[in-house]
């Protein structure tokens, strides 16, 4: 089984002496003819979205207290975070690793933009977070 891959990404504009920053999504280094289907995926402090796994690749990107966690091969649970100090990262998800994106923080909401090269199908429930 592939293991996911992390890329640090730049801002294609931030906002001198503040915290706003832009990320046109054509400066996200995927194969845009990959990209069969994309969400917006909304998570509410403490809450948690996938433990499962399934056949499509996926594509990450966080922005808050989000965690990353996956198993590998032997069934060992991994954590990355997905959004670290504002920096933000591109997150493939190979084919059948079971994961899960969690909002770790007690009080804020979370966004999380999902790409994939297919739709949402035979999915298996896994409880990794």
């Amino acid at each position: 089984m592939q293991q996911p891959t992390f890329l640090n990404l730049k801002y294609t504009y931030k906002k001198p002496g503040t915290e706003v920053w832009v990320l046109n999504t054509d400066d996200i280094p995927l194969d845009k003819a990959l990209i069969k289907d994309n969400q917006i995926v909304h998570i509410p402090p403490k809450n948690a979205g996938g433990n499962h796994k399934h056949p499509r690749i996926e594509w990450y990107i966080g922005i808050g207290d989000l965690l990353f966690v996956w198993l590998d091969e032997k069934g060992e649970k991994h954590e990355h975070l997905m959004n670290p100090n504002g920096q933000i990262i591109l997150i493939t998800v190979p084919p059948f690793v079971p994961h899960a994106v969690a909002n770790i923080s007690e009080t804020v909401n979370a966004v999380l933009f999902e790409y994939a090269d297919g739709k949402m199908k035979d999915v298996e429930p896994i409880k990794v977070y």
